[in-house]
C-alpha cells in the first residue's frame, strides 16, 4: 500500500515524520514491507516551519493508495487566508490524481481547506483546525462542518483537527485498513497518546485577531457577562442598536446576538476547565437562567455536554 504525503509551505515536520515512523514501525513488526511512502511538494526540498528540510518529488513516482495532505497554516496565520487558497491550487493536481485512482484522501490540520476549495467536501461531513472553523463555515457553506471533532470520516475521505490531531487521523485510518492489532503494539512502543474524539476542549481565544472595536466590546464584557445584551452594548458604546449592528457586520462579520452567544460559550468553557464552580453556577455567570437551555446550547456548540467537557479538560 503506497502512501503519498503532500508537504505544503511551512508544514509541521513532526507530523510528517510521525506518520512515516508509524508506517515504518508496522512494517518492522510485521517483518514485511506492507507500506511504502514518498513525500511530494512544489519543491524538491520541502522546508518545514522549523526549517527542517525533506526531500520530495514534484509528482508521485507511482499511484497513491492513500494521499495524506498536510497544511502549513498555524494559528498565527489566520489573517492570511490567501495562503491556504494558494496552497489549494498547488495541491489540486495531487488531489485530482488521487481521485482518479480511487485513493483514500486524508487531510490534517488546515488541509481540509484544500479539499473544500477543490470541491471534494461539498455535502460531506468534515472537521478542520478549530481556529479556522469560522472562516471555512462562511467560505464553504456546502460542507457539513463538525469542527468540534478530532477526526471525521466520510466515505474514503478523512479530515482531522489542528496540529497533532494528525496522529489521531493516521490511527483511525490504519485501524479502518485492518491494522488495529499492529497499531496497538506500535502505540505502546512509541507511547502514542490515547485516541481522542473532540478538539473543542483545546480551543483558546485567538487574541491576535482582535481589533479596537472588539477590544472595546471585550472590556464591557469582562464584568457584565450576566447582563450583556444588545441594548446594554448600545448604551455603553454610545450608539444606536442599528449603528451597533452595522459595526458588528462590517468589522466582525457577525451579529451582536451571535457574538454575545459565542462569548458566553467561550467563558463557560474557560470556567469549566479552570474552576470548580458547579455547572449551574457557570450557567448563571455567563448570563443564562435556564440550565437545560444552557446545556443544550453548549452541547450544540462543542459537541459534548458541559460535564463531559469538564472531564476532558481534567477537572
Amino acid at each position: 500500500m503506497h502512501f503519498v504525503i503532500y508537504l505544503p509551505s511551512g508544514f509541521y515536520a513532526a507530523i510528517a515524520s510521525s506518520v512515516v515512523e508509524i508506517l515504518q514501525a508496522i512494517n518492522v513488526l510485521s517483518d514485511s514491507d506492507i507500506f511504502t511512502f514518498e513525500f511530494v511538494s512544489k519543491h524538491t526540498h520541502a522546508v518545514s516551519r522549523s526549517a527542517i528540510s525533506f526531500n520530495a518529488a514534484t509528482k508521485p513516482a507511482k499511484k497513491a493508495d492513500v494521499l495524506i495532505l498536510l497544511a502549513g497554516a498555524g494559528a498565527q496565520a489566520i489573517p492570511e487566508h490567501n495562503l491556504l487558497a494558494v496552497e489549494a491550487k498547488r495541491a489540486a493536481p495531487f488531489i485530482k490524481a488521487a481521485q482518479r485512482h480511487g485513493a483514500i484522501i486524508a487531510a490534517t490540520c488546515g488541509a481540509s481547506y484544500l479539499l473544500a476549495a477543490n470541491g471534494l467536501l461539498d455535502g460531506k461531513r468534515a472537521t478542520i483546525s478549530w481556529w479556522l472553523k469560522g472562516d471555512v463555515q462562511e467560505r464553504f457553506p456546502a460542507v457539513r462542518w463538525e469542527p468540534s471533532r478530532i477526526v471525521v470520516k466520510q466515505g474514503n475521505i478523512y479530515t482531522s483537527g489542528g496540529g497533532f490531531a494528525g496522529l489521531d487521523l493516521i490511527s483511525n485510518l490504519l485501524t479502518d485498513l485492518g491494522f488495529a492489532k499492529e497499531l496497538k503494539r506500535v502505540r505502546k512502543i512509541m507511547l502514542l497518546p490515547p485516541a481522542r474524539e473532540f478538539q473543542s476542549p483545546y480551543e483558546i481565544p485567538v487574541t491576535e485577531m482582535i481589533g479596537s472595536f472588539e477590544k472595546q466590546l471585550n472590556k464591557l464584557l469582562k464584568d457584565n457577562m450576566e447582563v450583556i445584551s444588545l441594548d446594554f452594548l448600545s448604551r455603553e458604546m454610545g450608539m444606536s442598536s442599528r449603528t451597533l449592528s452595522r459595526r458588528f457586520r462590517e468589522e466582525l462579520n457577525t451579529s451582536p446576538g451571535k457574538w454575545i452567544q459565542e462569548k458566553r460559550m467561550e467563558i463557560a468553557k474557560k470556567l469549566l476547565g479552570e474552576t470548580k464552580l458547579s455547572i449551574s453556577e457557570i450557567c448563571y455567570r455567563v448570563g443564562y437562567e435556564d440550565l437545560a437551555s444552557f446545556s443544550r446550547l453548549f452541547s450544540n456548540t462543542t459537541g459534548m455536554p458541559p460535564g463531559e467537557f469538564r472531564r476532558e479538560t481534567g477537572r
